[in-house]
C-alpha cells in the first residue's frame, strides 16, 4: 500500500490573517465608540442628577417660605392687641369691674417641677454585679 505524503496543515489563527491591519483599526474604532458611549452616559446621568438637585432645592425654598409665612401668621394671630380685639368684638367680653387677688401661703419650690417625660433619668443604685465575688466578701467582712 502506498502512503500519501501530505504536508501538515498550518494551525488556524484565531484572528485570521492580518495583512494590512484593518482588523486592528476596526477594533480600535469599536473601542473608541464604546468609550464615547460610556462618557455620554455618565454626563447624562450627571446632568439629570443636577436637575433633580435643583428641583429639590426649589422645593426646600418653597417649604421654607411657607414656614415663614405660617410663623408670621401665628405671630399676628397671637398678638395681645388682636386677642383683646377678638375678645371685645366677637366674644362680647368686657374688662373686669373688680379684681380679686389671692395670697398663697406656700413657699416657692426649690426646684422646677417638670412633667415626668422631661425629667432626666435617675442613675440606678450602685450595683455590685460588676465586681468580683471576693471583693464583695472582703467588703462584707471588713467594712471600709
Amino acid at each position: 500500500m502506498a502512503a500519501l505524503h501530505r504536508p501538515a496543515l498550518p494551525a488556524p489563527r484565531i484572528l485570521g490573517k492580518v495583512r494590512s491591519g484593518r482588523l486592528y483599526l476596526y477594533l480600535a474604532g469599536a473601542l473608541l465608540v464604546l468609550v464615547a458611549l460610556v462618557q455620554v452616559n455618565e454626563f447624562s446621568r450627571l446632568t439629570s442628577t443636577g436637575y433633580e438637585v435643583d428641583a429639590l432645592r426649589r422645593e426646600r425654598d418653597l417649604q421654607l417660605a411657607e414656614n415663614h409665612r405660617l410663623e408670621a401668621e401665628v405671630a399676628r394671630l397671637s398678638s395681645l392687641a388682636r386677642v383683646d380685639w377678638e375678645a371685645r368684638t366677637r366674644l362680647k367680653m368686657e374688662p373686669p369691674k373688680r379684681r380679686l387677688y389671692l395670697e398663697v401661703n406656700r413657699p416657692v419650690p426649690d426646684e422646677q417641677s417638670l412633667p415626668a417625660r422631661f425629667r432626666p433619668e435617675e442613675a440606678p443604685a450602685h450595683s455590685n454585679r460588676g465586681e468580683p465575688w471576693w471583693e464583695r466578701v472582703a467588703r462584707w467582712l471588713i467594712p471600709f
